[in-house]
């Protein structure tokens, strides 16, 4: 008998755990330049690399490690989307990096980065109790900083010529939304999602 997963639920999203049999829906479009143009790097990862991060994801503790990584499935399929995560978690300032991939590219503007993003705040917040979450992100990546906005991230500046990307040296936006600014929008005892 299979174990029910708890999962948290947005509008088109829902976030879990991370599993091993995972593997194969993470690999499938990892590889794809238009997946990794705007990852901290474009360059291809082994099947055997995806597997030793895998492993090593699915077993992360929030506080114990410094992580949490969870899968993002389409709420009404079950179909894997991509993984959203919190990392660097501080103990001491209560705050952690944010980083998320949809990893097919049919499934970008569609709404479900921005649902999977506000969950996930959802659990930095009323989970974790954290008092503020960060990001970096390329400043040309417009479609992503929409998304962030509308999920409460608020642009506080610039690092300029910070990535090498595409050929070029480029600006990386810094943004970053905090515990009393989401609570206002998702007052404690409130969902994301139904």
């Amino acid at each position: 008998m299979e174990q029910p997963r708890i999962m948290y639920y947005g509008e088109k999203v829902c976030l879990r755990a991370l599993e091993l049999s995972d593997l194969d829906d993470i690999t499938e479009h990892w590889n794809t330049y238009e997946t990794r143009r705007f990852l901290n790097s474009a360059i291809p990862n082994s099947r055997a690399s995806e597997s030793e991060w895998l492993e090593k994801a699915a077993k992360s503790r929030p506080w114990a490690d410094g992580e949490l990584v969870l899968a993002i499935e389409d709420k009404g399929t079950g179909d894997f989307l991509g993984t959203v995560s919190l990392f660097d978690i501080s103990k001491q300032h209560r705050r952690a990096e944010f980083g998320i991939a949809i990893h097919n590219p049919e499934n970008l503007g569609k709404g479900y980065g921005t649902d999977a993003t506000t969950v996930m705040l959802w659990i930095a917040f009323h989970v974790l109790g954290l008092n503020g979450v960060y990001l970096y992100t390329l400043i040309h990546n417009e479609r992503a900083q929409r998304a962030y906005e509308k999920a409460g991230f608020q642009r506080v500046g610039i690092f300029r010529q910070a990535m090498f990307s595409e050929g070029a040296y480029t600006d990386v936006l810094m943004m970053d939304v905090v515990r009393d600014d989401f609570l206002e929008r998702y007052p404690p005892g409130s969902r994301t999602g139904s």
